[in-house]
């Protein structure tokens, strides 16, 4: 019977190593000017800037593209601060091919929370993306 145990367990094990992701070098991140950086009015309708603070990445080899799992940080930057305040966002990634054509589309929308007395908010949003080999990854807010 112990055998028994320690046979389903070392295959248990050995089979575990089978689902082992292969990281490769991940495709080139684009953020054009206009989408990197915007200025939107809160629900209060107060100017608030938002802006990208930080991407991090990893890129496995997944059949005939390339998986992309991102981390967005996405800065919340307002002047006026006496009243709680929720503040629209919306961030899209697309991966285009060679030809410059959309091969994946990721997109969140939500809207961020801006405490009272809180003059910087920051949110990290995750993401996943299917890259063609070659291609490349537009990163946006709108």
């Amino acid at each position: 019977m112990i055998k028994f145990f320690i046979i389903i367990l070392f295959l248990i094990l050995n089979g575990c190593s089978t689902f082992k992701k292969d990281l490769v070098e991940c495709p080139k991140l684009i953020s054009p000017k206009k989408a990197a950086e915007i200025v939107v009015n809160s629900e209060n309708n107060l100017p608030v800037y938002l802006g990208f603070r930080g991407v991090q990445k990893s890129c496995y080899k997944d059949g005939d593209y390339i998986q992309m799992e991102l981390s967005v940080n996405i800065r919340a930057i307002r002047n006026d601060t006496a009243e709680d305040d929720y503040v629209p966002v919306n961030i899209s990634v697309v991966s285009i091919n060679l030809n410059e054509k959309e091969f994946d589309r990721d997109e969140f929308n939500y809207s961020q929370f801006l405490l009272k007395g809180s003059k910087i908010v920051d949110r990290a949003t995750t993401f996943d993306l299917k890259v063609p080999t070659g291609g490349q990854v537009l990163l946006g807010i709108k």
